[in-house]
């Protein structure tokens, strides 16, 4: 018998953060978020997400046990701007037990209704910022801090409930080459000076962040919008955000543009990768772990590429190519040996043909699924929900492992495009900005 509670207390929140750690405990591939981080999705007054969302937590006792956790978000900005009436599900875990999982997505769907929502989908997160997108190719591959690690069962899970997929992101190993030919760095050099911008020299990484900030946001939304599942960044978000994200920060791998008027045109931003360091640490900032982080954020041997935005109206005129010049420059002389490009949309063939002339091995799929509430008459089964503050915790060895190699490839084509964002979609407006 499965037991849905509500989430609720302090000490249920803490129930629904660590199961994932207790899952996973025994797994070399999964990376933790930040606990803390994590925790404070709850804090309704600090975390400005709840400008624009509801959510709710559920846990999953199976026998009395803690067997699986997932929360449901209702994104009101993202259905304003897209005119759907849609829930997401997110920080979805769980046994492999289809009786868990069922009980756990009907709950989200039961809530769904209740709002008068017609679709489901996910996992997705608050916003584009958080870890989304469910593990279904490359379980033998280590996950990025910014990503979540998922079973193999899990897919055969979701299958079963009948939900499909919306879209897949795939991604690649980038190996950082040797050198940039010279006459590369003469011409992007050259295209800088015909157009007139230039790169923001980073001496105080928090003056320029403070500085440059509130313009940073202003393109992300510009040039993020049309994305998939994307919704704007309000003001309360971007102090947040910047708070979380300037400790990992390596001032050389941030490249900002601006042009003659000092106004910012182009930015990209790439992390050390922090996963060896979260997965010791189990996803905390102590002490002797600390040094560890330290190290790995001066002295990284993997990078992930995480926020590249061009101002529409630069977007041909070479400033793509000026900060991926730049940033790269810093790779090879900090000897880092690949980049993790992170989501890239399957169909979106344009950024992916952006790396044709480097050495990549694509190693991961993630999807997005989704399920129409309305498409039959039955409704799901309310689960059994009882007022509960704790349970014993589920023993890591019913979660199945798996190792399998990635087989889809994806599709090449000649097209090209010269914006780049973080998870993108093939050109459609001149307005659009795409990876």
């Amino acid at each position: 018998m499965v037991d849905i509670v509500e989430v609720k207390s302090k000490k249920q929140q803490k129930l629904f953060v660590n199961f994932q750690l207790e899952l996973y405990k025994d797994c070399p591939y999964f990376v933790p978020p930040m606990i803390a981080d994590e925790l404070a999705i709850f804090n309704k007054k600090k975390n400005a997400n709840y400008e624009n969302c509801e959510a709710v937590f559920y846990l999953a006792y199976k026998d009395n046990v803690l067997a699986g956790r997932v929360a449901a978000i209702l994104q009101h900005a993202y259905n304003d701007k897209t005119g759907k009436k849609i829930v997401r599900f997110s920080r979805i875990d769980f046994i492999d037990d289809f009786e868990v999982s069922k009980a756990l997505i009907a709950a989200v769907e039961n809530w769904a209704k209740s709002k008068g929502m017609t679709h489901v989908h996910g996992p997705l997160g608050f916003n584009d910022l958080e870890r989304e997108g469910l593990l279904i190719d490359g379980f033998d591959q280590m996950s990025c801090f910014e990503e979540n690690y998922y079973y193999s069962y899990y897919k055969d899970h979701f299958d079963k409930l009948g939900y499909i997929k919306d879209v897949d992101w795939i991604e690649y190993k980038i190996y950082v080459p040797d050198h940039i030919d010279e006459r590369t760095t003469r011409l992007v050099n050259k295209i800088s000076e015909k157009y007139g911008f230039r790169e923001v020299k980073i001496k105080s990484l928090r003056s320029i962040v403070k500085k440059y900030k509130d313009q940073i946001f202003d393109l992300l939304n510009r040039c993020y919008d049309k994305l998939y599942g994307v919704v704007p960044i309000n003001k309360r978000l971007e102090e947040q955000f910047a708070s979380q994200f300037i400790m990992a920060i390596n001032p050389r791998y941030l490249c900002l543009v601006i042009n003659k008027e000092d106004k910012l045109i182009g930015f990209g931003l790439a992390f050390p990768s922090l996963a060896e360091a979260m997965r010791k640490s189990k996803g905390k900032i102590i002490t002797p772990h600390i040094f560890k982080l330290l190290h790995d954020l001066k002295h990284p041997k993997v990078v992930d590429l995480a926020l590249f935005a061009v101002d529409e109206e630069y977007r041909t005129k070479g400033v793509t190519a000026f900060i991926f010049n730049k940033i790269l420059n810093n790779f090879i002389e900090d000897k880092v040996v690949y980049l993790e490009s992170l989501l890239q949309l399957e169909d979106n063939i344009a950024i992916q043909n952006q790396f044709d002339d480097f050495k990549r091995e694509f190693h991961k799929r993630r999807r997005c699924y989704i399920k129409d509430l309305t498409a039959s008459n039955k409704p799901a089964k309310k689960p059994t929900t009882k007022s509960k503050t704790s349970k014993k915790s589920i023993k890591s060895s019913n979660a199945k492992k798996t190792t399998k190699k990635s087989v889809d490839k994806p599709v090449k084509s000649t097209k090209t495009t010269n914006a780049y964002t973080r998870k993108s979609t093939p050109k459609t407006t001149k307005s659009d900005s795409k990876k």
